[in-house]
């Protein structure tokens, strides 16, 4: 069977296809270098099909559709068989499926090899302004709307109460991106004996209390907003953790997906205390095109789809491998302190850059958080960079055991004055472990280690602020020559500066 998963309106559009041997996969943000980029002000549902020609689909030939539409009007969302007349008339004859948005995201696990038995789905809104979810083997058992003029005063949606906050303080750049940007906030403050806590998932609002928003809009005292900002996200992370602990039975395997999810933060407290906890890199709305696909086989009885180099899924332009000599001279130039942009492969699927659309740089300099907000990233300073470092060595530089392969946890640095280009305020950092079976970067990380003695680099994403991970070598190139990035490997092939 040929299907087709489309998530084509509001933001972060997203398409997956399976022509019955191969699955594909796009992220349109990065295919048009438009953050967060969405179709329903360039053509709505069909600002998508030139795609049908690059992937060759014939729409007579299609099997079935899924479709996520986030409806937020009068007429409730179903899951059923839905007309789409238009689709008609692109020669489309199969049925097309409509699919709830926070069920999507609670089957959008698959590619991690694993099936979670409880799925939490928290974000900004979904269909019929549901803002969170709780399913037990694939059976809502929990929810709640916010109200259908979205009144952040009393909406408990953390997604809008951040996105809010970082309005009030007049953080520049895309909506969607201001929570991750309060949430680094938090690191810079202590706590506040004004704010109280209150518990209850759907009681966020009366923490954050948004009519003292006011006295912090007008307030200049920058470590009294900051102090502020980390009580209410303090008390947020409490009020997480009993929502889902009290929904989380013994043994249960707990999934985790929204936008919400990509909250390092309260991700770590929750696996302090839910060690089962899985969460995809995928997690934000670029992932539902996948769910979308699995609610398609599901429903169509067809065997698991192949998960071989999962996450470097995207359908971008690759390049070929790096040589053993490629690598080495890269390792060399990070060891002598340059900015190296590293392209390699197909791009990552998620937000994060795990090491194919890289901008990498030595954890060991004194003011590379500095140097590369101002050479290269061009971003607020008080916002922290990752790390990636060898799964075999990650518990020798911080306060974590296991895997953490999608930079999706924070973690305690162990030597912080180390480290200080990939540690955070708060002495934590977001880190991301490598294993062997992502082979070319874990041999720079090595050949990196041999000349320093530290198996990890600083990790951040291979864009300029505001703008897509790189999808084409264009993109990369005009990273390159806007930007102070000292080198840029493209593969097998070295551009540098110096």
């Amino acid at each position: 069977m040929k299907l087709l998963a489309l998530r084509v309106c509001a933001h972060d559009s997203n398409i997956t296809y399976y022509d019955g041997e191969t699955l594909r996969y796009r992220s349109f943000e990065r295919d048009l270098q438009i953050k967060h980029f969405g179709f329903q002000d360039t053509g709505g549902l069909f600002g998508w099909t030139k795609i049908l020609h690059e992937w060759n689909i014939v729409p007579s030939e299609v099997d079935a559709i899924g479709i996520v539409l986030d409806s937020t009007g009068d007429v409730k969302c179903e899951e059923s068989l839905y007309e789409i007349p238009h689709f008609r008339d692109l020669g489309f004859t199969c049925p097309i499926h409509r699919v709830e948005h926070h069920h999507a995201h609670s089957l959008s696990f698959w590619p991690l090899g694993v099936t979670p038995n409880v799925h939490f789905v928290l974000d900004g809104f979904g269909d019929d302004y549901v803002y969170r979810s709780v399913f037990r083997d694939d059976k809502r058992i929990d929810f709640a709307e916010g109200n259908s003029a979205i009144d952040i005063s009393y909406c408990s949606s953390l997604g809008f109460i951040m996105t809010r906050m970082g309005a009030y303080l007049g953080l520049e750049g895309h909506h969607l991106d201001q929570a991750g940007k309060v949430m680094a906030i938090k690191a810079l403050g202590k706590h506040h004996p004004e704010v109280k806590f209150v518990d209850g998932i759907d009681n966020l609002s009366e923490i954050w209390n948004f009519i003292h928003l006011e006295n912090v809009r007008n307030n200049i005292d920058r470590q009294y907003i900051s102090d502020w900002i980390h009580t209410a996200h303090e008390y947020t992370e409490k009020v997480y953790l009993n929502h889902f602990l009290s929904h989380v039975k013994e043994g249960d395997v707990v999934g985790y997906s929204g936008g919400i999810a990509q909250n390092t933060i309260i991700n770590k407290v929750l696996r302090d205390k839910i060690p089962n906890l899985v969460i995809p890199p995928h997690c934000n709305d670029q992932g539902l095109s996948l769910g979308i696909i699995e609610y398609l086989r599901l429903e169509y009885g067809l065997p698991p789809f192949d998960r071989s180099g999962f996450p470097f899924w995207q359908d971008d332009q690759t390049v070929p491998r790096p040589s053993s000599k490629t690598i080495r001279e890269t390792a060399e130039r990070l060891a002598r302190g340059e900015i190296v942009g590293w392209y390699q492969g197909h791009g990552e699927i998620g937000p994060r850059a795990l090491g194919n659309r890289s901008v990498l740089m030595s954890p060991l300099s004194k003011d590379g958080k500095d140097i590369i907000n101002s050479k290269v990233k061009h971003r607020e300073w008080f916002r922290p960079f990752g790390a990636s470092v060898l799964d075999k060595d990650v518990s020798n530089y911080f306060d974590w055991e296991g895997e953490s392969p999608y930079m999706l946890y924070v973690a305690d640095v162990k030597e912080p004055d180390r480290f200080p280009s990939i540690t955070h305020f708060d002495g934590t950092c977001r880190m991301q472990t490598v294993s062997s079976n992502h082979e070319d970067y874990y041999q720079l990380i090595e050949e990196f280690e041999s000349l320093t003695g530290v198996p990890m680099l600083l990790n951040t994403s291979l864009n300029n602020g505001g703008r897509p991970i790189a999808g084409r070598v264009a993109d990369a190139l005009e990273l390159y020559y806007q930007t102070e990035l000292d080198t840029l490997v493209l593969g097998n092939s070295v551009h540098s500066k110096q």
